[in-house]
């Protein structure tokens, strides 16, 4: 009788022990920071290179202006953007050489239709990549871009084809007008169509 007294005893105290206090995954759940991202409009950076001569060489250059619409926050970074919409003037354009911006705003842009803005969306966003739609010269195309992130800043890099928005009219232009400069030693007036893109922004992380 006494032993199954003390065995009760015994497992009352286990229950005892087991019960009654928080478990360490519950302290952790409360503890645990929540955090979310928004986009901050001042740390976006959008860079072209386009490419003149035979050799292919890199002209670089970029907008002043760049009007993005995002989501106001997300627990997710990639969310923030993720349907974002943006708008470039196309009068913004920056090649460090205001001659050549010139004939850029007049010769190349100018011979599009509906274009004082490239514009756009942002279909989908992630860790493998990208989706944007661009609208230029009254043509939208879908493009897809690489993704780099280092730490809240993302990185979407892609290749855009001026032929893709119907606009060689707008290349030859501008090929007549920098003739000099986009003609090499071999003679040839070469612009080639493709600009690589690249678009980088900081998002804000708020953690509580």
């Amino acid at each position: 009788m006494k032993k199954s007294i003390y065995y009760f005893g015994l497992l009352g105290f286990a229950l005892a022990s087991c019960g009654g206090g928080e478990s360490e995954s519950t302290v952790a759940a409360d503890t645990a920071e929540v955090c979310t991202y928004s986009y901050d409009s001042s740390s976006t950076e959008l860079t072209w290179t386009a490419f003149k001569l035979t050799e292919k060489i890199a002209v670089n250059g970029t907008f002043n202006e760049i009007n993005v619409t995002a989501k106001d926050s997300a627990s997710d970074m990639f969310a923030v953007l993720t349907g974002a919409t943006f708008d470039i003037p196309v009068a913004s354009v920056n090649s460090q050489d205001p001659v050549r911006d010139g004939k850029v705003k007049n010769s190349f842009f100018g011979n599009m239709v509906e274009t004082a803005s490239i514009t756009g969306t942002v279909n989908s966003l992630s860790a493998s990549g990208a989706s944007i739609a661009i609208t230029m010269n009254g043509v939208t195309k879908d493009y897809n871009g690489e993704v780099t992130v280092d730490g809240e800043t993302i990185t979407v890099t892609t290749t855009v084809d001026i032929v893709d928005f119907n606009a060689q009219t707008s290349l030859d232009s501008l090929s007549v007008v920098c003739a000099e400069k986009h003609t090499g030693p071999d003679g040839v007036n070469k612009f080639w169509s493709t600009v690589d893109v690249a678009v980088k922004t900081t998002l804000v992380k708020t953690c509580k």
